[in-house]
């Protein structure tokens, strides 16, 4: 017959063993699925390319990680991009504000729709463009 010590301690070892287990495990898991998200291209080439589409860091890279790329004329949206998860902005609102020109293209942050760079603006405009 087993010891009555052996009846209590060997559930427990092998319990926290299971518990380190599953933790490495799990670790591991996330780790590769991080590199692989790293690592993989976009679905589909963005509309258009520029620091806002980049890995490299910059302060506005880092400022406005997520924006969208948008038709000022008809507030559409063209395109948009989020640099944290190396995809598309899931459900991108559009949202004009009083800086925005009156035409081109524009690149807007996603969060706040804020104006930041103007791709392409009508001759005549006096907006700089990127």
């Amino acid at each position: 017959m087993a010891n009555p010590i052996f009846r209590i301690v060997a559930p427990l070892v092998v319990g926290a063993l299971a518990a380190a287990g599953a933790i490495v495990a799990n670790s591991l898991s996330r780790d590769r699925g991080e590199r692989q998200l790293a690592l993989s291209p976009a679905p589909r080439p963005l509309a258009l390319h520029g620091w806002w589409s980049s890995d490299t860091s910059s302060s506005l890279a880092h400022a406005h990680p997520a924006v969208l790329i948008v038709d000022a004329d008809s507030t559409a949206l063209i395109d948009s991009w989020d640099r944290r998860t190396r995809d598309r902005v899931p459900h991108p609102v559009v949202r004009r504000t009083p800086e925005w020109p009156p035409s081109g293209t524009i690149v807007v942050d996603a969060a706040t729709g804020d104006l930041l760079t103007v791709v392409d603006a009508p001759a005549g405009q006096g907006i700089p463009t990127t």
